[in-house]
């Protein structure tokens, strides 16, 4: 809710608001410019490109988490994304883009194990 001191409890202001009723609490603080702008618009065109490009290291994580699922995780995953998700999922993780590459290479290689969708060769 609000900073926590150092002992990683809540001030006792805060804490008295839990239980305050509704009514009695003091009104919200104004909130114009609390909402976050979008970071594209304020960011120079340079900025935005390296921020989309893939890091080998978030890459390396999400390719060890996937090797460290289950069969029948990975064709959970597989039936929920569907194509128009997948490419919004690979806007937020660029890094997705490389591993369904290299399992898409993996899966021409060993076309026998075609019951799974894109990360069957994990």
């Amino acid at each position: 809710m609000a900073e926590e001191d150092q002992m990683g409890e809540r001030p006792a202001m805060d804490a008295a608001m839990d239980t305050m009723p509704p009514m009695e609490r003091p009104p919200m603080p104004p909130m114009e410019g609390a909402n976050m702008k979008r970071s594209s618009v304020e960011m120079p065109p340079e900025a935005v490109a390296r921020l989309m490009q893939p890091s080998q290291e978030i890459g390396a994580v999400l390719l060890a988490r996937i090797a460290n699922m289950a069969p029948e995780e990975l064709r959970m995953i597989d039936s929920a994304i569907t194509p128009a998700v997948a490419d919004v999922l690979m806007k937020l993780l660029p890094e997705l883009q490389q591993i369904i590459s290299q399992v898409g290479g993996q899966r021409q290689e060993a076309p026998a194990q075609t019951e799974m969708g894109a990360l069957s060769g994990m």
